[in-house]
């Protein structure tokens, strides 16, 4: 529920009193500022941007109004950089122990991991060499959903699936690149289905 614009005014006085004086304001200052005879209007105005995240209060001080800084990642959450995956020939899966944040929005029901990407083989999905792409694990894909595939156990490639009557595709999206072609479907496991990635300009992170 978003806060109403009273509640706001008394967050916006909370922050500016304690900015001013170094300390939050009482009760009483602030039903005084806004006129508020009751204690109780108060306090219930200070449970709704308690609820909202905004204020922490503690208990049985008189000065016991604490802002919650509201950060500019409050949005993203962190994942972990699992490695390396290849948009171009498959190459060896490589694993590093890094985490990078990503956008909410990115967030799946099930377990999320990062991957750096090396090639240029997805240039048609948006996807270039040095992007990270954001996988949410699972075992299996739907045709044309663009996956992680680990080939033999130890190759890593990012390419759009296809599962044929006789074989699996692995399709690149750059025509400088052919398929691949996997006829034992026990040479192939999907890691996961890519939901995004982070293009990185200048040090800043941006969803695509």
């Amino acid at each position: 529920m978003p806060v109403t614009a009273r509640q706001r005014q008394v967050y916006d006085f909370i922050s500016r009193y304690a900015e001013a004086h170094k300390l939050p304001p009482t009760i009483a200052e602030i039903g005084k500022q806004f006129q508020m005879t009751s204690p109780a209007s108060v306090h219930s105005i200070l449970s709704a941007l308690e609820r909202e995240g905004l204020i922490k209060r503690i208990p049985n001080v008189s000065r016991g109004i604490e802002i919650i800084k509201q950060e500019e990642q409050q949005d993203e959450f962190e994942i972990p950089l699992l490695g390396t995956v290849a948009a171009g020939q498959p190459i060896e899966a490589i694993l590093a122990h890094e985490t990078v944040q990503a956008p909410k929005n990115m967030l799946g029901r099930d377990r999320m991991f990062a991957l750096r990407v090396r090639g240029d083989s997805m240039i048609e999905e948006n996807i270039q060499d040095n992007d990270i792409i954001i996988v949410s694990s699972q075992q299996t894909a739907e045709n044309g959903q663009l996956v992680v595939a680990l080939i033999d156990g130890n190759y890593a490639t990012v390419k759009k699936f296809y599962r044929e009557p006789d074989f699996i595709r692995l399709e690149p999206a750059n025509p400088q690149f052919k398929p691949i072609f996997i006829k034992t479907p026990e040479r192939i496991q999907i890691q996961g289905v890519v939901r995004g990635l982070i293009r990185n300009y200048n040090n800043s992170a941006r969803s695509v």
